[in-house]
């Protein structure tokens, strides 16, 4: 991978998805690197930073990738823009608030859940929002889940009303409600074995009913916590979450080596800038000199060591895997660690290991628990409501 294969990207591809008639599900992932969202006429992905301001005259420029949000707590700059505009200095005050596991009652949280429901109820030529009751289908690591759930949907539920401007398109009023029981949590993991398993339309064949039935791990690698979910016979079985097992971590060991042989001030909110460009950037005082260094060797030999020590937690779980016969690899980490993996089980026939985009792999495997919570939701509301 490309050192900006790594960076965290804000997308928003129209695309008619299936859907359900008189209603508008939408499945979203408010994930600690990046949320993303499905809703019946787009997919989208934005980097999970908001940042406060005191007015928008300071920005001198406009690109399509700019995300600004006004509500009542005031006035945000969101996604690529909010990662460019934290210094050094400042940016452990954001990443408390934002890498923190208990914020869904945090005004950034709020901003950030704003603009992933706003984006989702824009109207395009793929399909018109009319109105429709809005249904939500989210996730949480599996440890989480009963601990935080009620929270999660506390925080979802209830009015809103907000002003949003996505590139250079103007301001535009969102005035909309959610009520608690339109809103459902699933275990994180279960959207990519949902995702592996679905078609493009929403239908699950014989391939798929074949791997649900089976034994068949799910190793999600996300950016804070790593979640391994197990099913047998189409029977959940367990699931483990790890905290320090994810590109946190990765990106958290490549700044120390950076900093045992080069002075710099890189933090983990920096290192989406440094992944853009290529390189992190040195300074002597003394000299007053800089320099760009190239960190790519740093990243690729850590990427490595974290995902072998992910992979001997669930060797060490599982009896080495030798009882299981398909292996679900899911996520943007996952995407880094596929090759890796791959070669690792190469000499086990009886594994067969997947990618979970493998039914939509023109989507990016970062898209898979949310492409998941929206088939998912969308298959259980056409059968709720079958006429």
């Amino acid at each position: 991978m490309l050192l900006s294969d790594y960076a965290t990207k804000t997308e928003i591809m129209n695309r008619a998805m299936a859907t359900v008639p008189d209603l508008w599900p939408i499945g979203i992932d408010y994930g600690f690197s990046s949320v993303k969202g499905i809703s019946p006429n787009k997919i989208f992905c934005y980097p999970n930073c908001a940042v406060p301001t005191t007015s928008f005259s300071t920005l001198l420029d406009c690109t399509e990738h700019d995300i600004l949000l006004k509500d009542a707590e005031g006035l945000w700059i969101i996604g690529e823009k909010a990662h460019d505009i934290i210094s050094p200095e400042n940016a452990m005050n954001y990443e408390s608030e934002m890498y923190e596991r208990n914020r869904y009652f945090s005004p950034v949280f709020r901003a950030l859940m704003k603009v992933g429901l706003g984006i989702a109820l824009q109207s395009n030529y793929c399909r018109k929002y009319n109105g429709e009751p809005i249904m939500i289908q989210t996730g949480l690591p599996p440890e989480y889940k009963e601990l935080d759930s009620e929270a999660f949907k506390e925080a979802l539920a209830g009015d809103y009303e907000f002003d949003l401007k996505i590139g250079s398109n103007p301001f535009r009023r969102f005035k909309f409600s959610i009520s608690m029981e339109n809103i459902y949590i699933m275990d994180q993991p279960m959207g990519s074995l949902f995702s592996a398993i679905t078609d493009k339309d929403g239908k699950q064949g014989q391939a798929g009913v074949r791997v649900l039935k089976s034994s068949t791990l799910v190793f999600d690698p996300g950016f804070k916590t790593f979640d391994i979910y197990n099913i047998s016979g189409g029977v959940f079985q367990n699931s483990h979450t790890f905290d320090f097992l994810g590109m946190h971590e990765i990106f958290k060991r490549t700044i120390a080596d950076m900093k045992k042989s080069h002075v710099t001030n890189i933090t983990i909110l920096g290192m989406q800038d440094a992944l853009k460009k290529g390189y992190i950037t040195t300074f002597n005082r003394r000299q007053m000199s800089s320099q760009n260094i190239p960190f790519d060797t740093e990243l690729e030999k850590n990427t490595r060591e974290v995902c072998i020590e992910a992979i001997q937690k669930v060797t060490s779980l599982y009896n080495y895997l030798q009882n299981h016969e398909y292996l679900i690899v899911t996520g943007g980490t996952g995407n880094a660690w596929f090759p890796i993996i791959k070669d690792y089980f190469r000499n086990m026939s009886s594994l067969t290991i997947l990618s979970a985009n493998c039914n939509d792999t023109q989507l990016s495997n970062t898209y898979s628990n949310v492409r998941g919570y929206y088939y998912y939701l969308v298959g259980m509301l056409k059968r709720r409501f079958r006429k």
